[in-house]
This record gives C-alpha cells, sequence and structure tokens, in this order.
C-alpha cells in the first residue's frame, strides 16, 4: 500500500513509518489485552473454547450449559479414575468402547468448524489428565490461568495457580465437589505398578503416625502373597534416621481395614440417627473450641491492622515535620504495609474457618448415602478405599503380653475416626428410637 520497492530504493522515512507502525499495533495490543482483563474480572469465561461436556447457551454465547452425552464421558473418566484406572488405562477403555474423543466429538455435532474424515476413538492421556484436573467441571469460572509474552511474540505463559481468578458456583456443574476434591488427591498421589505388577491400592492413604510422612510400598518377585509390607519413607534414610520402621504386611492391613469398614457400615445402616447425633455433637463440641480461638486471634489481627493505620499516619506526620528522613520513612511504611497484608491474609483465612460448621452436616450427609450405597463388602478395592477413606495412619508395633500388636487408626472422609460404641445400653436405646422412628412414619 506505502508502494515499497527495494529495487527502486527505499523512502529515508520508512524507519519512521515502520515504528509508528509498530506502536499503533502495540497500542491496539494494550487495549485489547485491557478488555479481556475487565471481561475476566467480571466473572465471564475467557476461553475460547467451551470444555468438554458443556456448550454454548443459545440465548447467551457467555454462559455454559450441560452437553448431556459428553458430560457422561466425563462422568466416566472421574468414575474410573475413583476405581483406580490411571490415565492410559482410561484411554484403552474408552477406545474399545468406541467413544469419539473431544475433538471427534465436537466435529460429529458441528460445534467446530474443522472436519474430521475418520474417527479413530485415539483418546491421548493428556485429553484425560486436563478433564480430570478442570475446575470448571464443579460449577466454576478459572480465569487469567496463562497469558502470550508480547503481540509480536505469542508464546504461551501459564500463571501458577495462586494467581487464578476464580469465580464459584457460574453455571451448572458436572463433578460433584467431593468427587473432585477425591480425584484430586488420587492424582496427587498416584503410583506406577511395581516392576512386578503389583498396585498398592492404599496409595497416597498410609502416612506413619510419629512422624506423618508416607509409608513406602516394599515388594519383591522373591516374596511370597503374605510378604509384601509398607514401611515409613524415613526409616533408613541416610540423610535423616529420625523415625522408626512402622511396618505393617499388606495382608494384615487389608484384613484390618476391611474389618473396620464392614463394622462401620453394619453400624451406621442399623442405628444411621444415633451416627449423625454423635458426630455432630463432636465435632460441635470441637468446633467451639476451635472457634473460640479462632475468635481471639480474629480480634487480635484487626486490631493490630488498625494500630498499623495510625502507625502509618504518624510517621507520615513525622515525614512530612522533618523528624524522620525520607528513606526512614520509605522503610518502616514498606515494613509495616507488608505486615497489614499478611495479616489481613489471615483475617480473611479465619473467618473462613469460623463458617465450616455447615460443610461438616454437608459431608456427613454425603459420606452417609455413601455408606448406603454398599450392601456388603467381601474385598478391598480403590473405589472403596478412595470414596470412603481419607487416610490411615500407622502405630509402630509393639509387644503386649508378649504378643505383638499394631494400631492404625482410620480417618473416614468429611467425618473422621469412626468410634463404634460398644455399650449396650446405648445401642439398645439407638434400636428403640429407630423403631419409634419407624412406626410414627
Amino acid at each position: 500500500m506505502d508502494n515499497i520497492d527495494t529495487d527502486t530504493g527505499l523512502n529515508d522515512f520508512l524507519p519512521i513509518q515502520d515504528w509508528f507502525n509498530e506502536m499503533h499495533a502495540k497500542n491496539t495490543s494494550q487495549k485489547v489485552r485491557a478488555v479481556f482483563k475487565n471481561k475476566g474480572n467480571s466473572g465471564i469465561p475467557l476461553t475460547i473454547n467451551v470444555p468438554y461436556g458443556y456448550k454454548k447457551d443459545p440465548l447467551d454465547k457467555n454462559k455454559w450449559i450441560i452437553d448431556e452425552p459428553a458430560a457422561e464421558i466425563v462422568r466416566r473418566i472421574y468414575d474410573l479414575c475413583i476405581q483406580g484406572y490411571g490415565t492410559h488405562q482410561i484411554c484403552n477403555i474408552l477406545k474399545q468402547e468406541k467413544v469419539p474423543t473431544p475433538k471427534e466429538y465436537k466435529a460429529i455435532h458441528g460445534l467446530c468448524n474443522y472436519h474430521i474424515s475418520e474417527i479413530k476413538y485415539c483418546w491421548q492421556d493428556r485429553s484425560i489428565y486436563d478433564i480430570l484436573f478442570r475446575q470448571e467441571y464443579i460449577g466454576d469460572t478459572v480465569n487469567f490461568k496463562g497469558t502470550t509474552k508480547s503481540f509480536k511474540d505469542k508464546s504461551k505463559i501459564y500463571f501458577p495457580k495462586e494467581q487464578w481468578k476464580i469465580f464459584k458456583n457460574t453455571h451448572e456443574p458436572i463433578i460433584d465437589k467431593e468427587t473432585w476434591n477425591t480425584v484430586q488427591r488420587i492424582r496427587e498421589n498416584r503410583q506406577r505398578p511395581t516392576k512386578i505388577g503389583k498396585v498398592n491400592i492404599f496409595s497416597g492413604h498410609l502416612f506413619c503416625k510419629d512422624c506423618g510422612s508416607k509409608l513406602y510400598y516394599c515388594t519383591s518377585r522373591s516374596y511370597k502373597e503374605n510378604r509384601h509390607f509398607y514401611r515409613c519413607s524415613k526409616y533408613k534414610n541416610t540423610s535423616s534416621k529420625s523415625c522408626t520402621s512402622h511396618t505393617i504386611k499388606e495382608h494384615i492391613l487389608k484384613e484390618l481395614v476391611l474389618e473396620n469398614i464392614k463394622q462401620v457400615l453394619s453400624y451406621i445402616r442399623s442405628y444411621e440417627d444415633l451416627f449423625i447425633k454423635q458426630k455432630l455433637e463432636t465435632s460441635l463440641e470441637e468446633q467451639k473450641k476451635i472457634d473460640s480461638t479462632n475468635k481471639k486471634l480474629l480480634l487480635q489481627y484487626e486490631k493490630r491492622i488498625k494500630d498499623i493505620d495510625n502507625l502509618i499516619q504518624h510517621i507520615y506526620e513525622d515525614n512530612i515535620s522533618g523528624k524522620i528522613t525520607d528513606e526512614r520513612f520509605t522503610t518502616l511504611s514498606l515494613n509495616y504495609e507488608n505486615e497489614q497484608k499478611e495479616l489481613k491474609s489471615k483475617v480473611k483465612e479465619l473467618a473462613n474457618k469460623l463458617n465450616t460448621t455447615k460443610q461438616q452436616e454437608l459431608d456427613l450427609t454425603s459420606f452417609v448415602s455413601k455408606v448406603k450405597k454398599y450392601t456388603e463388602i467381601s474385598e478391598l478395592t480403590p473405589e472403596i478405599i478412595n470414596e470412603l477413606i481419607s487416610k490411615i495412619y500407622v502405630y509402630q508395633s509393639e509387644k503386649v503380653n508378649g504378643k505383638p500388636t499394631q494400631q492404625i487408626d482410620i480417618y473416614y472422609n468429611g467425618v473422621g475416626i469412626i468410634n463404634i460404641p460398644l455399650n449396650e445400653y446405648e445401642l439398645e436405646n439407638a434400636f428403640q428410637e429407630s423403631i419409634k422412628k419407624i412406626r410414627s412414619a
């Protein structure tokens, strides 16, 4: 358009003209970024590609609605993960079942502009990984996950999770929060099969009671089936021999956990009302003690924040009057502002902790509903462990009356340790109350 031809010579003003053109492009880029920033801060999704399982609302392009056929596949992927399958195994299952990949699904249903000539059902590990980690599936909008370097360099820069902007409950969820949290815990503690092909079904659940470290799964081809065991990860550590072995054989651990789960399921099925009442009362008592401490800390932090405002005002006045130098004022004000920023963060955290009672009731109800799903358990599976148990603490074995004994503490999801009452009087009262409730209904 500018009639530039190197064969006939260059215009002397060409470098200046190029500089103006570049400044115009840069200015346009800054305006576009500002628009996107305002849009993202308002809670409107910034992603162009709607996550697999959703589609844009025909009445509002900024809203997502559930695409039910694809959403069913998303739910199945989460279920398979809870059952103990890895990303590669899930890929193979979906391929065998001839489930179209997200790209193929969009092409088939006209949700994209490209065309696929042949459907190959070739799921990739990365696709499963992304689906299992997308927070959008629990109904949240997540903005500012990344950006590009500049208007000239389109290389992608990914931000840490702390810098993401998350807006809660902006659309209908496909996955409930408890399932999503369970999957995150599984993926965080995922473990590959050993060299002999054995899989640790307790992966991410076993911890040392004394030091809190994870327990390693120790196995070998030379071991018989009853010789595989778990051991504290800090034991035999050359850098810090700060813990004992806490060794426990795999088959013994399975028997202990299975027996405890059976007792818990039987107890809850028979005395559901008593269980809920006891857990709520215990939780409320513990929560009241924690809340009392947190309220005191909250008042202290809020008072200190106000004091810092007064201190900043005083040093500002001293600086204006010449009592302290500019350098001294800058140092003091920076220290006060950093302290105030940290205190405000703690205040926000404490305020959230003071609102946990309602969540405890929801967790308890959710756990009871999961228990009702299991009628009879004859064998432990990864699905049972992942759904019901959050962590297991293993004690060091010791001898009592000449016999080796070992204790474990089992923490169930959302409810913690469940102590089954052995008092016949309590159980009889609970049974009578259950009968009265059935008759009144």
